[in-house]
């Protein structure tokens, strides 16, 4: 027995195919789904908050992500004031992730040194975002 499918237009139920069937309704079922997973996904945030856990409002985000915005462009800055030197050492051991014993191999300056020249960059860097602030 093969099942009638019907849509409903201006209060009258028309026979239709499957496939017309299946197109009429498939908005109503992607809405009604997108409800049910937005329903689900509300239930578990709020159980999320109920056991402790903090969620940050959208502007508490905005607000993060002005501060980060601009504490790197503070920290841009600080890095165009120090010498090439000094910025090839902060690069090499910050940024291209290298340890001070392997940048000692590298460029043949003893690691003690290495040691001593990041401490005092990384003390001068603090300096020049401390005026900024």
């Amino acid at each position: 027995m093969k099942k009638e499918y019907y849509i409903t237009i201006d209060g009258k139920d028309v026979p239709v195919t499957e496939e017309v069937y299946r197109a009429f309704k498939r908005p109503a079922w992607t809405e009604r789904k997108r409800r049910e997973i937005r329903s689900e996904n509300e239930r578990s945030l709020e159980a999320f908050t109920d056991d402790g856990f903090d969620i940050p409002s959208e502007q508490a985000l905005v607000d993060e992500l002005v501060e980060d915005k601009l504490l790197l462009d503070m920290l841009s800055n600080a890095l165009l004031e120090l010498t090439d030197d000094e910025r090839d050492l902060i690069n090499a051991l910050f940024y291209e992730e290298k340890s001070e014993r392997e940048l000692s191999k590298d460029t043949g300056v003893p690691h003690p040194t290495i040691h001593s020249r990041k401490v005092s960059v990384l003390q001068k860097l603090k300096r020049l975002l401390e005026e900024k602030l």
